[in-house]
């Protein structure tokens, strides 16, 4: 199964070409929606599959959700069954980080270990933005391969245990030489409990979902399962890579296309962040060479056409969603049948941005 960095150069190097009219007459809307459903016919309806939306110009262009959520109860995908969105997570975090800057609750200067405790003396000078900008070195990560051992049934918690051992090394690091980092967004999970004075789910659900109409989304934690009309991983189980995982903040959100489709609205219209704050986010504050250039929780593509994005790999769960201002574009598609559905998702998105070349 491909990572997070493997689809993450994959989708940077097909859309380094992108290159956008502003406006299209209806007949270019139907080409392109007659290229989609082609691409769909591959799509099986009794396999695990997939939801999409494209956005153009403000109007949704495209949505089709195809194939099972859930192969024991023969259960369709629909535009509001939710999926794991695996590192989508991120950004969602990121704003929630932005919210408390608005309110003047934190600033992107302070230092993390101000707000976690537990942190070793190590962690001196590592702020807020070092994480939301990926600008931080940990010697041993917590969510490596190596260490699947230890995520089954883990929290944050956890987490913070681990890379608060004393072997464990840490450092800022420089713009250039960034290292793309889940447990960063762990500990800005923690950060916006501690200056919150509420769960993370409960910060994300009272200032974001609910104000971006997002009834199908929430974060699976310990205590949590997934509900019965969401998909389940390759349409069958909950677990990923054979284990239950409750570490939030890096990849434990759950969102529906319908979903993403009001986020996006939302965000647009300024009612999560202001229009500045999203502006500062999506500029870019640090490059992690082969695996890309970060803004604060967005993945950033500058150059002629710049775009934002994150995407997401989660054993079966494989997701995008990309924003490309300057032309008013946006896509979302998620996926729960692994390679399968990736292959669809990777057609589907050549298709949408050869379409506009």
């Amino acid at each position: 199964m491909r990572n997070f960095k493997t689809q993450l150069f994959i989708f940077l190097n097909l859309i380094s070409c992108i290159s956008l009219a502003s406006n299209e007459p209806q007949s270019n809307k139907n080409s392109l929606v007659n290229k989609l459903n082609q691409i769909l016919l591959i799509q099986e309806e009794d396999k695990p599959g997939v939801s999409v939306l494209v956005k153009k110009n403000n109007e949704v262009i495209f949505k089709l959700s195809k194939g099972l959520a859930n192969k024991g109860k023969n259960l369709a995908i629909n535009s509001n069954t939710g999926f794991r969105i695996g590192s989508i997570s991120k950004p969602f975090t990121a704003l929630a980080i932005m919210t408390l800057e608005e309110q003047n609750k934190l600033s992107l200067d302070d230092h993390v270990a101000t707000y976690i405790r537990e942190l070793p003396v190590n962690w001196k000078g590592i702020t807020i933005k070092d994480l939301l900008s990926h600008r931080v070195y940990i010697s041993d990560d917590f969510f490596s391969d190596s260490n699947l051992n230890l995520a089954n049934l883990s929290t944050n918690q956890d987490v913070i245990e681990f890379i608060s051992s004393n072997k464990i090394k840490v450092k800022s690091q420089p713009f250039d030489k960034a290292i793309y980092c889940n447990s960063c967004y762990v500990l800005l999970a923690e950060v916006i409990a501690k200056v919150s004075g509420i769960s993370f789910s409960d910060y994300l659900s009272d200032n974001i979902f609910i104000p971006a109409n997002m009834k199908n989304s929430y974060i699976v934690e310990k205590g949590v399962t997934m509900k019965l009309s969401d998909a389940l991983n390759y349409a069958k189980t909950e677990s990923f890579f054979g284990i239950n995982q409750y570490t939030t903040g890096a990849m434990a959100q759950v969102s529906s296309i319908e979903d993403l489709n009001n986020f996006i609205i939302a965000l647009k219209e300024g009612k999560i962040i202001s229009h500045k704050s999203l502006s500062l986010m999506t500029k870019v504050h640090s490059d992690t060479g082969d695996d890309g250039t970060f803004g604060l929780g967005w993945i950033i593509g500058w150059g002629d056409e710049p775009f934002y994005s994150h995407g997401g790999s989660q054993d079966g769960y494989q997701t995008e969603l990309f924003f490309h201002p300057k032309h008013n574009l946006e896509i979302a598609i998620l996926t729960n049948g692994g390679d399968d559905t990736y292959a669809i998702q990777a057609k589907l998105m050549r298709a949408i941005i050869t379409h506009y070349n």
